[in-house]
């Protein structure tokens, strides 16, 4: 009777495992990534597109255009991402671009709410919410799959980038309408050798976190000058 009480608990214990990570991995229900047919267009440094918004991104000479991709995100949001990169001589990452413009299905309730994001930044006629930190990039780290952060990594590596080893990160969010069902995100993510500081020298608590502000400052001022976001007039 024993052995059957601990065979019964050793296959609950499995079934539990099991349940939770088919239902609790949302990776799993995201879409391979698509290249082509993308419902945006890129003309030189300006990416267009005729809705939600309607409008041109256009983007400093400094930056190329790599590409981009779409696929349904966990299963319930349309997601199309593009990538504009900035490379050292050397040919590395030095910033990135990444443009991700995302709605929910129709058949999915939910809705988007940043407003806890402490930050607004205005570009053209567009307020974004906007939040900002600093962090250190480990390559070997095991990561969630199935993500929009995983698949935008997984489209650089294909192009043969990876992220700088010190990361400044900004994450704007344009509401597209009163719905809050779609989304126009842009991150932008620099090398943090050009601010002179670590992201552990940034941390409340490090040598270097009374500049925070500085650096964060700074890293904002550059995405105003590498970037317009330009209204499409009908």
């Amino acid at each position: 009777m024993k052995r059957l009480v601990v065979t019964a608990a050793v296959v609950m214990v499995v079934a539990i495992a099991l349940t939770h990570r088919c239902f609790g991995d949302r990776g799993r229900l995201t879409t391979e990534p698509e290249f082509t047919s993308l419902d945006r267009s890129v003309s030189g440094n300006d990416l267009t597109s005729n809705q939600d918004p309607a409008a041109t991104l256009r983007f400093d000479p400094a930056y190329e255009y790599i590409g981009g991709q779409k696929f349904i995100l966990y299963g319930v949001a349309d997601t199309e991402q593009h990538f504009f990169v900035e490379t050292t001589t050397d040919g590395e990452l030095a910033s990135v671009y990444w443009v991700q413009y995302e709605a929910y299905l129709p058949d999915k309730p939910y809705t988007y709410d940043y407003d806890d994001s402490p930050l607004r930044v205005t570009l053209g006629d567009y307020v974004f919410h906007t939040d900002t930190e600093a962090f250190a990039f480990d390559p070997d780290k095991k990561r969630r799959r199935g993500s929009d952060g995983s698949m935008a990594r997984e489209f650089l590596a294909g192009k043969g980038y990876t992220y700088p080893s010190e990361v400044a990160y900004a994450r704007l969010v344009y509401l597209t309408d009163a719905a809050r069902n779609k989304e126009l995100m842009i991150i932008f993510m620099d090398d943090l050798v050009r601010y002179g500081s670590t992201a552990a020298e940034l941390q409340e608590g490090g040598p270097d976190a009374e500049r925070w502000p500085e650096v964060e400052r700074a890293h904002l001022e550059r995405i105003e000058q590498t970037l317009q976001v330009l209204a499409i007039q009908d």
